[in-house]
């Protein structure tokens, strides 16, 4: 037993033997350094309920009572009835994936700034530009209209980056959802990229079947969502080309689906479609899939979809209808 004593003694993690009446019968020096005393002598379900203090975050982890993160292993003695515990703290490693983490979301906003620097120069410039013609006194009304026309154009696009960024710099905060009726949902959305389809000659079918589904959502952020899945099809497709939405309910899911006819993905593009910063837009910013697919999972929905050089996209989106009282959601 002192051989396996000094076995047990020299393993790096905590080992803890338990007896077939559950009582401790010996502890490495690692597991006493680890749970702040010697178990010798005790109940091991007593020791658990002292020293261990399970969050909502463990999963197959556990927290201990001084902070620590173990994952705990058991296995039974092959020649005796007992138990051998096993914990592994992980507290460093939990540390470090943390502050990579970080790392990688404080690079993510570097490059989101950087980008978003970049997108808004040209339209910021060109904006400026009719602006500056607007100005002119002697300009006649049919230039005068183009020229608000073309401001207000850019002045879209400016927005809709900066909705990007926005909703894409959100990812990891608390979001309080709220129920949402999704017709009244979809008439917002509708409201708002009409103008925009007009602009561009592009016409948008809307369908909807007779269901009215309640979903518990953050609005502002599903909203955006959809309406990036409407512009990228309107951006796809060649003027007089129609798309069509279409919003559907069926077995506790609502689904709203954005088809096109237009220039589809091609295949180097569709292997990094959700990445942030991914474009083959000249004026694009990257984010807007990424923001779609970050929105879409924080509210434990779906994505589906499929497309065709040359012959068009589809997306579809499903959100769980109303079922729980209120939650929070976390984007990322």
């Amino acid at each position: 037993m002192q051989s396996n004593h000094a076995l047990i003694d020299a393993m790096p993690n905590a080992v803890i033997l338990v007896n077939g009446q559950g009582i401790v019968d010996y502890c490495n020096p690692n597991s006493v350094k680890l749970m702040g005393a010697n178990l010798c002598g005790e109940l091991w379900r007593d020791c658990v309920a002292r020293t261990f203090t399970p969050k909502a975050d463990d999963w197959h982890e556990v927290s201990l009572h001084n902070g620590r993160r173990v994952r705990v292993d058991v296995s039974s003695l092959p020649d005796q009835p007992g138990q051998l515990v096993v914990l592994t703290d992980l507290t460093e490693t939990r540390d470090l994936q943390a502050q990579l983490a970080h790392l990688q979301r404080l690079s993510s906003m570097g490059r989101m700034v950087a980008s978003l620097a970049h997108q808004i120069r040209t339209p910021l410039a060109t904006a400026l530009l009719y602006a500056e013609h607007l100005s002119t006194s002697n300009l006649d009304t049919e230039k005068r209209v183009n020229f608000s026309g073309k401001l207000k154009a850019r002045l879209h696009d400016l927005e809709h980056h900066v909705n990007d960024m926005l909703l894409f710099a959100k990812s990891g905060q608390q979001s309080t959802l709220s129920n949402v009726s999704a017709n009244k949902l979809m008439t917002h959305i509708e409201q708002t990229v009409e103008a925009y389809a007009k602009q561009r000659s592009i016409a948008i079918q809307w369908r909807h079947d007779t269901s009215t589904p309640t979903l518990k959502i953050n609005k502002t952020a599903v909203a955006g969502a959809i309406q990036n899945l409407i512009t990228n099809a309107i951006d796809a497709s060649s003027p007089g080309q129609s798309i069509v939405v279409e919003a559907s309910s069926h077995g506790g899911q609502w689904r709203c689906r954005v088809s096109d006819q237009g220039k589809g993905i091609d295949e180097a593009m569709k292997a990094r479609l959700f990445t942030p910063f991914a474009t083959n837009k000249p004026h694009g910013t990257g984010l807007g899939l990424a923001v779609v697919d970050t929105v879409v999972k924080a509210h434990g929905g779906e994505i589906e979809w499929r497309s065709e050089k040359g012959r068009g996209s589809d997306f579809i989106v499903l959100f769980p209808t109303i079922q729980q009282p209120d939650l929070e959601v976390r984007y990322g």
